[in-house]
């Protein structure tokens, strides 16, 4: 049997609001087969900058998943954000980066993949007062819609809706929310969750709030698959580690409790219909 207590006294201060059935995780995975205590390792992780997922200072629903798993390998992480698709060509470009997260699973960069971590619910947002409903793809003919770079082939929009009045691609999904307050689009084809919280964010701004959105009836319609991303670490030994902590942490409801706290307080808006919660 394997003596926690040191592991505990060590680790407690971080896992204050985990269960005991988690630490017994931590330790376990803290600890070395031959039962020696393995040192803390810093590691420089390249991140998106996706509200509520991960941005500056490390924060959101992304940026706790990593930091929990990699806290469970013993690994301390330091996040340095940018925009989507440039935080991965930093990545292949720099070399002192120890690993990238939120890599699409059939990208190939430099370095080692993990099995997926992470998996965005991709659906259409839309104001229920403007657009009758949205429920599936067909339901998309003759509407303008707006999605995420690359959007429009991950999602197959011109094979599975080819009735689309128009799509336009744009990165910055703060500037997707504006566009549909404005009735510039019909819909918004992006992550329910990212999307919940930049408007949640808008609608709390007073200023925002009277000018573009105070009429404004959001709905969220999950009308596509999700969409899986991986992390790469330059060395492969910390991406086989990093998916069997990822998977501890899973067992043990520590991935679930993390979705919960972010997608809980966004339930409303996004109709208990993001990936079962």
């Amino acid at each position: 049997m394997i003596d926690i207590s040191g592991c505990l006294s060590r680790r407690t201060r971080r896992w204050t609001a985990v269960g005991p059935l988690h630490l017994v995780l931590i330790c376990a995975l803290w600890l070395s087969p031959s039962g020696s205590v393995l040192s803390a390792d810093h590691l420089l992780i390249m991140a998106p900058d996706l509200p509520g997922a991960s941005e500056e200072g490390g924060t959101g629903r992304d940026a706790a998943i990593v930091r929990q798993v990699l806290a469970l390998c013993g690994h301390e992480p330091e996040f340095v954000v940018q925009p989507f698709g440039r935080h991965l060509r930093t990545f292949s470009e720099v070399p002192r980066y120890d690993a990238v997260m939120t890599v699409p699973l059939a990208t190939t960069l430099e370095g080692t993949g993990t099995a997926a971590y992470i998996w965005y619910q991709v659906g259409a947002f839309y104001d229920s007062g403007r657009t009758e409903a949205i429920e599936t793809i067909h339901d998309l003919a003759g509407l303008h819609v707006v999605t995420f770079r690359d959007g429009i082939k991950q999602l197959e929009l011109e094979t599975l809706a080819p009735d689309i009045a128009s799509i336009l691609e744009i990165g910055d999904l703060r500037v997707h929310s504006k566009l549909l307050m404005l009735g510039r689009v019909d819909a918004i084809l992006a992550d329910g969750l990212i999307i919940a919280e930049i408007n949640r964010r808008q609608m709390d701004n007073p200023i925002f709030r009277d000018r573009y959105g105070s009429k404004a009836s959001l709905r969220f319609a999950p009308i596509f698959l999700p969409l899986p991303y991986k992390m790469v670490f330059r060395d492969a030994a910390l991406a086989e580690e990093f998916d069997q902590c990822f998977d501890a942490a899973r067992e043990g409801r520590l991935i679930y409790d993390i979705n919960e706290d972010y997608i809980g307080p966004l339930q409303a808006e996004l109709r208990h219909s993001y990936m079962g919660f």
